[in-house]
């Protein structure tokens, strides 16, 4: 089991009535405060991986590798990683870590392909960063279709899944995305032991380059040049 948290956002509460908008805060108290407290709601003794949880203009990466410095030399977290940052904020973070980041959290599916034409996912590949993927069911677009897209794409799964002899496109998602060379985690919210296994069994499933393309295809709704 890897334990994976998050710190940064300051979330508008009941309990704190002085806050007038919810905003990102990486001061290094902060980050501190944040992992302490997980540590203690964890009930655990260290973190596995703590991740900056979104971008902030006011961001100070002296802050957060200090921050950083201070909760590995106690041993009470282990690695470090960022979520939802395109490349350029990856690297500007990364450049003031003695640590390498270990992975961006995402979201990524066959329904949401935006890091792969922002750069994202190519980056990840160049700095050797897995990518943490959430969503991979784009939050049940592709589970229950609601638009043009998720039905032109749920229709290229089903016809995966035929010739794969697969027993449902939850598999086929996943396969989707165990394929791409980056190694993309997938995150599966299920807390269903059932859905859990069959994410593990996607890893058997073998996707052809032209069906992977075929599902990238249908999600751009334009043929590749």
């Amino acid at each position: 089991m890897t334990i994976v948290t998050k710190c940064g956002i300051n979330i508008l509460s009941n309990k704190f009535p002085h806050k007038k908008i919810q905003y990102y805060d990486y001061s290094f108290d902060y980050i501190i405060q944040e992992a302490e407290n997980s540590l203690k709601n964890l009930r655990t003794d260290y973190i596995d991986v703590l991740l900056l949880h979104r971008p902030s203009d006011i961001l100070n990466p002296e802050d957060v590798a200090k921050a950083f410095g201070k909760l590995r030399k106690e041993g009470k977290v282990r690695y470090f990683g960022v979520s939802n940052f395109l490349s350029h904020d990856v690297s500007m973070v990364q450049s003031y870590l003695d640590e390498k980041l270990v992975t961006n959290q995402i979201e990524i599916s066959p329904y949401r392909i935006i890091h792969f034409e922002n750069g994202n996912m190519n980056y990840c590949l160049e700095k050797r960063l897995k990518p943490m993927a959430y969503c991979p069911m784009a939050d049940g677009r592709l589970v229950v279709p609601t638009d043009e897209k998720s039905e032109r794409i749920v229709k290229v799964l089903n016809e995966v899944a035929e010739e794969l002899n697969v027993d449902g496109i939850d598999k086929v998602i996943y396969s989707w995305l165990f394929s791409h060379p980056s190694k993309i985690m997938p995150i599966n919210g299920s807390g269903k032991i059932d859905r859990i296994k069959r994410t593990v069994d996607a890893l058997n499933v073998k996707m052809s380059i032209e069906q992977w393309s075929r599902i990238f295809v249908a999600s751009r709704g334009v043929v590749l040049p």
